[in-house]
Parts: structure tokens; C-alpha cells; sequence
């Protein structure tokens, strides 16, 4: 039996339908859990059966102002109730939800409207002076009919959703899911040990992200979860406090955060019921599951990208094969080639919008996508992410080395909050440099002592030639990663 299928109640096993579109999702959530809390924020709560008919308000809206199916429409705002709300109706309308994150100034505000086709702009109300003097019909957030319509007829492989991606490293790109992309991310969320049902969670990773939005929101109501939606990743401990959630998700840099908090205030700091961390976006030391252990709180890790609807493997084992981001989900393929990991399946993106140069380049003429990850598997089967391949620094000897396998030595210790490994030059040739950001409390030479020992225990290509300590801390992207800049 499949790895995660395995793990599952046997009565909850077969529970979950394969659904297709974001249509059918929103009618099964509704007959499933009718009048449990779906979604709330500090000034409202909806339920599973108000949601589907507030999404239903918002498509007679669009159909009212004669929205075209098959048209792009822009959703920007921070993470809110009603984003999600037009993000279903958008899409069951017929329409492509193209995620705008709230950062954007308003000349790249100016430059997605017009490279990304929108036929109109759902906005949260604060962004109403980034958007004065587009020339396209701006919709508020908080719009709705009384009156609602029912779904349009689409189908899994129509167009859903763009999200951008650029890595750490690259310009953006928008990527185009379908509907059955989006459908298998969110099912892919829902597998895990034990029960699935009735948790409660805080959403406060963004939207604008497919962690954030499939994971964290359309996989928690495919369980009938309760989703407290948290507008602004500073509000995070207070929400956490007032909603008290049963499972988080997270990248580890917000996993640290808390676990800091709970250490330094206890367990109630958190709301005193979580029992789950799900981990991804970027590798998770040892130090968060070894850390939240004491505290009867399990830490899971995963793995995925956006071109892959946030996720392809999990980790239910996490202190069998603590490296690891663990099997590949139900219903989807891998390979290797040369090291780089290579999947397929109908979580796949269609291609990025209006750059079908890149999409080849991502795609092998059969068919695989090419992940630009390093990758091995053990004799049990699990997956292991060494590192991408475009961040390979090449020293002078010819030797190949990964930015992320030397981080990972690094970040098993508790000294280490942060690291990034870069390549420098000396005398001329490439190597590495390794900068740290120390735990707090944590005395430097002690720091600079641990550190040259983990260099030391490392193979010869490896060891960092400089090791510096910051005393701030390092770019992060919108979901908290590491920016990695290149060149």
C-alpha cells in the first residue's frame, strides 16, 4: 500500500474525493460540512455552507459586469477572508486568478496588468492608490451580489490560477496551474498520520504563494478545517493566542520564530493545543523537530515548487530520516538524471505565461519536469534534496559543491540561527564563504569555535576558505526564505 495511504485511518482512507475543479471542491466542502466554521478573521466567521454562498455572490457580480470567461483577472490584497472567497469564485467562474503580491509597486503593479492580460483587478482597499490610472475595471474586496450563480462548466485542464516564481535568485515568472493542479496540491496537504479532520489552523503564509494558498487554505478545508486567516505575518502570536490552532504551516524561518516564543513563554504561548508543525519551502534542521519534541509538538517536512502546485513528497518519519522530505505523494512519478530530480504528474503547471522559452527549458521532451534540484533516495525509498543545481559554486579543482548541503552541516547546530553559503574569491580563485547569523545569547568565540569545527568535520571541498558573523539578519523573500543572489 502507498506510503502515505498507509499511515491513514482506515476510515478515513478513502474519504477524500479526487476532485478537479475549484467548482466541484466548493460544492463537496459544502455538502460535507455545511455549518462548521470554514474561515475566520477578528471581525467575522464563515461557515462551509456561507462560504459557497458568498463565492456565489461574487460570480454573479462578474457575470453582472459581463466578465469574460476564459479572462485573466488580477486578485491583490493582503491574506483576508475575501481573498479567498474571489480566488473560488474567479476561478469557478471560468476565469484565471492571477495572485498579485501586495508588494508591488505601482509601476510593476502597471507592467503585470498589461503583461498579464487582466480584464480586471480585485483589490483589498488600502492598494486603492497603487492602482489609480490603470486602465482596466477595479473591483473592491469586500464586493458581493445578494444574489448568486451557479458555477461555469470547466473542466480539471482549464487554466485556474498563475503564481509567481523566481526562486531566490531570478525573475519572477508566472505559472500557470490548472484546475486539477490545484485540486492534487490540495489533496496532496491532506495526507498525514492519524486523523485529518476537524483541525484548527492559522493561515499567515501568503496567499500570493501556492504554500500558502494550497496548502495552508484549500487543503485545510478539503479536511473541514477551521482557517483563522492571519492578515500580516506580525499579528501571527497574537492570533496563534486567541485561536489556540491544532496544526500549523510553515516555513521553518516563521518554525523557528515560534519555537523561540514557546521556549521563552511555554507551550500556551502558542495556544497551548498545537500538536503539528508541517514544514516546507526550504530544508528544515534537525534543531526545530529535536526542539518541539519536549513540547509534544511534531515537526513534518515536506517538499515541492510552484511549478509542481507546492508539493510532491512528505515526511511522516521525521526521526527515522530526519534529512529527509520524505516518499513521493499518491498518483505522481520521479526520476533521477544525472542528479537532478525529474517529476510527473497531473500536479504539473502548463508552462509560464508568455515565455514559452523558459517553459521548454523546464520540460524534457517526454514530458518530465526538471526541478533544477539535486536529489538522492535511500534504500527505504525516501527523498533527499541536496541542493539546486544552478547554485553549484565550481572551485578551481573542478570540484562541484552545493550551497544547501554545506548549510545543512552547519544548521545542525544550536548556535546556528541562520546561514548562507556563497562563493567568494581568493587570490583570484572561487570558494566558499559561509555567513552566520548566531542564536541569541549565544557568545561568538563560542560560535566561531563551533563553527570551525563543523568545517573540520567536513570533506576537504566543503569547508568554507571564510566565515564571517552577522549581527543582522539576511534578505528573505515574501514566504521568509533566504534571498540567494547569484553573480
Amino acid at each position: 500500500m502507498n506510503y502515505f495511504l498507509g499511515n491513514m485511518l482506515p476510515e478515513e482512507r478513502n474519504a477524500l474525493p479526487d476532485l478537479r475543479t475549484t467548482a466541484a471542491f466548493v460544492s463537496w466542502i459544502t455538502e460535507r460540512y455545511g455549518d462548521q466554521p470554514a474561515l475566520s478573521n477578528e471581525k467575522e466567521s464563515v461557515t462551509y455552507r456561507e462560504l459557497r454562498q458568498r463565492v456565489a455572490g461574487k460570480r454573479h457580480l462578474l457575470a453582472r459586469m459581463g466578465m469574460p470567461n476564459g479572462t485573466n483577472v488580477g486578485l491583490l490584497d493582503v491574506n483576508s477572508v475575501e481573498e479567498v472567497e474571489w480566488f473560488l469564485a474567479v476561478t469557478s467562474y471560468g476565469c484565471c486568478a492571477v495572485m498579485l503580491p501586495p508588494s508591488m509597486s505601482p509601476e510593476v503593479l502597471r507592467r503585470a496588468a498589461d503583461h498579464y492580460d487582466l480584464s480586471a483587478l480585485i483589490q483589498g482597499d488600502q492598494f486603492a492608490s497603487k492602482t489609480e490610472g490603470l486602465s482596466l475595471k477595479t473591483i473592491s474586496m469586500h464586493e458581493m451580489d445578494d444574489e448568486g450563480s451557479d458555477p461555469k462548466d470547466v473542466q480539471g485542464t482549464d487554466l485556474a490560477a498563475i503564481f509567481f516564481t523566481g526562486g531566490t535568485t531570478g525573475t519572477p515568472k508566472g505559472v500557470m496551474l490548472s484546475h486539477q493542479a490545484l485540486m492534487r496540491g490540495a489533496k496532496n496537504g491532506t495526507y498525514r498520520r492519524g486523523t485529518i479532520y476537524g483541525q484548527t489552523l492559522v493561515a499567515a503564509l501568503p496567499f500570493t504563494h501556492v504554500f500558502g494558498m494550497i496548502f495552508s487554505m484549500l487543503s485545510g478545508l478539503y479536511c473541514g478545517s477551521h482557517v483563522w486567516v492571519c492578515s500580516e505575518m506580525r499579528l501571527l502570536f497574537r492570533e496563534m493566542g486567541r485561536v489556540r490552532p491544532t496544526t500549523m504551516i510553515a516555513v521553518p524561518g516563521m518554525a523557528e520564530l515560534m519555537l523561540s516564543v514557546a521556549k521563552a513563554k511555554g507551550i500556551e504561548a502558542l495556544g497551548g493545543r498545537l500538536k503539528l508543525i508541517i514544514c516546507g519551502a526550504a530544508p528544515v534542521p534537525a534543531k526545530l523537530r529535536e526542539g518541539f519534541d519536549p513540547l509534544g509538538v511534531e515537526v513534518l517536512a515536506g517538499y515541492g515548487l510552484t511549478e509542481t502546485a507546492n508539493l510532491v513528497s512528505g515526511n511522516l518519519d521525521m526521526f527515522l530520516h530526519p534529512d529527509s522530505v520524505g516518499k513521493q505523494y499518491p498518483d505522481q512519478e520521479y526520476r533521477l538524471v544525472e542528479g537532478e530530480l525529474q517529476v510527473r504528474g497531473d500536479m504539473l503547471f502548463d508552462g509560464y505565461w508568455k515565455d514559452e522559452a523558459a517553459t521548454q527549458a523546464a520540460m524534457t521532451q517526454d514530458g518530465w519536469f526538471r526541478t533544477g534540484d539535486l536529489a538522492r533516495v535511500d534504500t527505504d525509498g525516501f527523498l533527499y534534496i541536496i541542493g539546486r543545481s544552478k547554485n553549484l559554486i565550481i572551485l578551481s579543482n573542478g570540484e562541484n559543491v552545493s550551497p544547501e548541503e554545506v548549510e545543512a552541516a552547519f544548521y545542525r547546530s544550536p548556535c546556528v540561527r541562520e546561514c548562507l553559503v556563497s562563493e567568494t574569491a581568493i587570490n583570484g580563485k572561487p570558494a566558499i564563504l559561509l555567513e552566520v547569523v548566531p542564536a541569541p545569547g549565544v557568545d561568538e568565540e563560542i560560535v566561531m569555535s563551533v563553527l570551525k569545527t563543523i568545517r573540520e568535520e567536513l570533506p576537504s571541498p566543503m569547508r568554507p576558505a571564510r566565515m564571517i558573523l552577522r549581527k543582522e539578519e539576511f534578505e528573505k523573500s515574501a514566504s521568509m526564505k533566504i534571498v540567494r543572489k547569484k553573480g
